[in-house]
């Protein structure tokens, strides 16, 4: 087990001389979705897939309504949950400016255990490729034979099969769903796209 990491060059202004300053990046292998995971959990464990998608369900459920009533929740081995609020400026009715409040989302503090089983990983530098740079038919070619395979595929699959940046993978997914090629699914982080329904 260990995590692919590559060097890359940090930009910085023209009038500085540390030029050649890298940093290190995490190269993604991919999103697992709640379907894998369960069926993961399963595996090492006495309950069904679907049970585990059953608890995680509740789970989501009594956190939201917990969470939207102050709580702050905290569960053992992976972090702290809490709800934020945000401030933005309202002008009323007679165009005077006021401060609203409202709530906004859930802040997570990682739990100091699933920190640890991340520092402790392995590093595997993977070397990028003198190779030339894919034609965007053929990065289309490699996102439509990998759905066919695999029966779907995300931004970060499509980033590593075609060695490229996170702008060109969503350009790319973007004019094969234009051409009619592809549907997307879900959303945020849960995102995939897959071929249309027949």
């Amino acid at each position: 087990m260990s995590l692919k990491f590559g060097w890359y060059k940090t930009p910085v202004p023209g009038d500085r001389e540390d030029k050649q300053l890298p940093h290190a990046r995490i190269i993604p292998q991919g999103t697992l979705d709640t379907k894998y995971m369960c069926k993961m959990i399963a595996t090492s464990s006495t309950i069904s897939s679907a049970d585990v998608k059953g608890v995680l369900e509740a789970l989501n459920f009594w956190m939201g309504f917990y969470l939207s009533e102050g709580n702050s929740i905290e569960l053992d081995g992976l972090g702290h949950f809490t709800p934020t609020l945000k401030s933005r400026v309202k002008t009323d009715e007679n165009g005077k400016n006021k401060v609203v409040a409202e709530a906004d989302s859930v802040s997570f503090r990682c739990a100091n255990s699933l920190k640890e089983q991340i520092r402790e990983a392995g590093l595997e530098l993977v070397k990028k490729d003198k190779q030339q740079k894919l034609t965007p038919e053929q990065r289309a070619e490699n996102i439509l034979s990998h759905v066919k395979a695999q029966m779907s595929v995300n931004c970060s699959t499509s980033m590593r099969i075609n060695h490229c940046t996170r702008y060109t993978a969503l350009n790319d997914l973007k004019e094969l769903m234009d051409a009619g090629k592809l549907i997307r699914i879900g959303h945020g982080k849960q995102t995939a796209y897959i071929r249309p329904y027949e």
